[in-house]
């Protein structure tokens, strides 16, 4: 008998498994899902057996990019499996069936997916559990029959609030990447055990061994935390919606700003939570016309008098930036528009005019001008999601300055003025995604505030009409004018997108690739698949980049659709060379 073994180490990225001999005092003992320690070169790391086999003439798998294809090599080559690591599979076979899915839907390394739903391992092979000891205790009872519920939240510092949300889950274990890693492997082995009704976590939660798996909840499914940033580059959703078919398990997202493709193909299985915060007064300042009598400060006048105002009744303030980098806004006199730029321009974007006024703005240099224009103010800046930034008492800050990291922020209370300083920052990003991710944060600042409290947009577009929509909270004008638009340029969830990136140090080398791969993408010829690119992203960072985006026109925007749509892209998909980066429903065309 031959074992399939995805091995956890570093290997080709086309290597899906590896065949590896049962030897003859393992034979009956080797299970699927098992995690068993096999030689590989000088070492013997583990890994996770996916499949067994009769004959011996294959000794590895290969994926290619999403296709799977065997290599032979004579037999005397297949070494043997060294132990047995753990006795019990710790993957159900539902996720060997999605371990095996993902690699074929994300065009990614098979150890890479695998890496993706196992917990770290504990680095000590003593602290593993011995072969043919029990895992857990409950072992030998009988199999349970308690239903579980998956719920996750994209920060666990919202924890304590969802846990109030459930009084009934008293029999619950927590799973996120802040746990030790002994601790977040005990959970992962009581989870597998069956006895655990609640399973409360992070992104990595989706992928805990639910052997009674019964509900699905993710709250805010909207925020970007829930976009894996590592190769498979899983979107959770989409997991979920896989999980679905593989576990019948019922799928329920809360979220009171939902994506347009979330809100699309769950209507019926979102709850769109009221947004707290709803009462609240919301004021829109046009930054034109503070420049138009002499303003040339980020602060404008209403809302400078609205933090002298919350100051004397003791009172605390919010000025949020989208973000902490340097950054400019710029106005033209000439044609009034004002635009994101990431430096200095010498003309207006928009109509060539030199007549510009450019205004860099970061965190530090607003809190430098809050300390000028409100100087008896303690300020506070908050630019990262560090738990530690926020230890000290509350009491001691009436000025909170900070980036999108205080919506991952434990809030003890709410603010009695929130003020958005640069809503522009948001809207002119040019991205498909712009109008969902400034509805949302939007939604999110209003949640910042208290019920009689104040939020304040400043912006140079006063009368944009999804700047209105989500100042009013018109969740259905805004989705469905974000629907026309996308139908209008085929894009989500009227497509399926994957994004192909080329970074390097030398710019023109890195340029000549994507051209080459365009030419060979454009040799194929399918009426279905659109591409786009190359161009530059809008925010280039240090190192050059280019993309290309291959677009593949949808009739449902369900996870059946997407998975033929997967399938007509392998032609594609085989052309591109090593050194691109393969994302399967990108949050972001840049």
């Amino acid at each position: 008998m031959y074992a399939e073994v995805v091995v956890l180490t570093y290997q080709a990225p086309d290597i899906g498994t590896f065949t590896y001999e049962i030897p003859k005092n393992l034979e009956g003992k080797v299970k699927i899902g098992q995690l068993v320690q096999v030689p590989f070169g000088k070492r013997a790391p583990l890994g996770i057996v996916t499949g067994q086999r009769t004959e011996s003439r294959n000794v590895l798998e290969l994926t290619q990019r999403g296709r799977t294809s065997i290599t032979s090599t004579a037999p005397q080559t297949i070494k043997a499996i060294e132990k047995i690591a753990l006795d019990k599979p710790i993957l159900l076979p539902y996720q060997i069936e999605l371990l095996k899915w993902m690699a074929s839907y994300y065009f990614a390394p098979m150890v890479n997916c695998l890496e993706a739903i196992l917990p770290t391992l504990p680095s000590s092979r003593s602290t593993l559990p011995l072969s043919g000891q029990p895992i857990h205790s409950s072992q030998h009872q009988k199999p349970s029959t308690i239903n579980q519920t998956l719920v996750l939240i994209p920060s666990i510092n919202r924890l304590p609030e969802t846990l109030a949300q459930f009084p009934g889950a008293k029999n619950y274990v927590l799973y996120h990447n802040q746990l030790k890693t002994s601790e977040k492997f005990a959970n992962w082995l009581k989870i597998l055990e069956g006895n655990i009704d609640f399973i409360f976590g992070s992104r990595s939660a989706i992928f805990c061994p639910c052997p009674n798996l019964k509900k699905i909840i993710i709250f805010d499914e909207h925020d970007g935390a829930y976009k894996d940033e590592r190769s498979p580059y899983f979107d959770t959703l989409t997991i979920a919606e896989k999980l679905q078919t593989l576990t019948k398990a019922q799928l329920e997202i809360v979220d009171s700003s939902p994506k347009i493709t979330t809100y699309f193909a769950h209507r019926n299985e979102i709850s769109r939570s009221r947004v707290k915060g709803q009462g609240s007064r919301v004021k829109i300042v046009s930054m034109a016309e503070e420049r138009q009598t002499g303003n040339k400060s980020p602060i404008s006048s209403v809302l400078l008098d609205q933090l002298r105002k919350i100051r004397k009744i003791q009172g605390r303030s919010l000025l949020f930036l989208n973000k902490k980098a340097e950054s400019g806004q710029i106005y033209c006199r000439a044609c009034k528009q004002q635009n994101f730029a990431p430096k200095m321009p010498t003309n207006c974007p928009n109509c060539q005019s030199p007549d510009i006024f450019f205004h860099s703005l970061n965190i530090n240099s607003l809190a430098q001008e809050v300390k000028k224009i409100v100087p008896q103010s303690s300020v506070r800046l908050i630019s990262d999601k560090s738990v530690t930034s926020y230890q000290l008492p509350v009491t001691s800050y009436q000025i909170d300055i900070s980036t999108s990291a205080i919506f991952y922020a434990p809030i003890f209370q709410k603010y009695d003025l929130v003020a958005h300083v640069s809503a522009d920052s948001v809207l002119n990003i040019a991205d498909i995604v712009t109008g969902e991710k400034f509805y949302s944060q939007i939604s999110d600042l209003k949640k910042l505030a208290k019920e009689n409290g104040t939020v304040i947009l400043q912006t140079y577009n006063p009368e944009n009409e999804l700047l209105k929509n989500a100042t009013l909270g018109n969740y259905r004008n805004f989705y469905e004018n974000e629907l026309k638009m996308r139908k209008m340029l085929l894009y989500p969830p009227y497509s399926l997108l994957v994004k192909l990136t080329i970074k390097g140090k030398k710019q023109n080398l890195i340029l000549e690739k994507a051209n080459n791969l365009i030419s060979a993408l454009q040799s194929i010829r399918t009426e279905y698949i659109t591409i786009l690119g190359p161009y530059e992203p809008v925010f280039l960072g240090k190192i050059p980049r280019y993309n290309i985006i291959l677009k593949v026109k949808l009739n449902s925007y369900n996870i059946e659709a997407k998975e033929k749509a997967v399938t007509l892209l392998l032609p594609y998909i085989s052309k591109v060379p090593k050194g691109f980066t393969i994302t399967v429903e990108p949050d972001s065309l840049n």
